[in-house]
């Protein structure tokens, strides 16, 4: 299995190495102060110059810890607004419900208070439908994202 690498750069790339990371973790557990070796250890470039300057202060720290400085550094709060707003004004328009579906769970990382019930997800993902999959999907009074996401798949 190939370790992804990270070199600095864009928002999205720097997300990217982090999710590949994530999967490297679920394959291989480790200890949480682990996760922050193995994963700076794929680190090349201008980023190992960080980390080199940042682990000095930053001994023995957890993989959460890690995730904030990472993303202090890459999603600046400006960033993560934009996300949030482009999450709030997500709609299907032109996109086949696959690709909407794609698109929506991509950015509601960027707002999990928006979809940390099922509830809410599900409101706010039928939301963004177009107008004739919507109707189809409320008269069944589906509860559940996985029960909306199919029936809108198959409308």
């Amino acid at each position: 299995m190939k370790l992804p690498q990270f070199h600095g750069g864009l928002p999205l790339k720097a997300e990217a190495w982090i999710l590949g990371i994530v999967n490297l973790f679920e394959v291989f557990p480790c200890l949480e102060t682990h996760k922050v070796l193995l994963a700076t250890v794929t680190l090349e470039d201008e980023m190992r110059k960080w980390w080199m300057l940042m682990r000095e202060s930053h001994k023995e720290i957890g993989w959460a810890r890690f995730l904030e400085i990472f993303y202090d550094k890459y999603f600046p709060q400006c960033v993560c607004d934009r996300k949030v707003l482009e999450f709030m004004e997500l709609k299907q328009n032109n996109m086949t419900v696959a690709e909407y579906k794609a698109k929506f769970t991509k950015l509601a990382r960027f707002a999990p208070h928006m979809v940390d019930t099922d509830y809410k997800k599900v409101r706010h993902f039928e939301g963004g439908l177009l107008d004739d999959i919507l109707e189809k999907v409320n008269v069944l009074k589906l509860e559940t994202y996985i029960d909306v996401l199919d029936r809108a798949i198959i409308s």
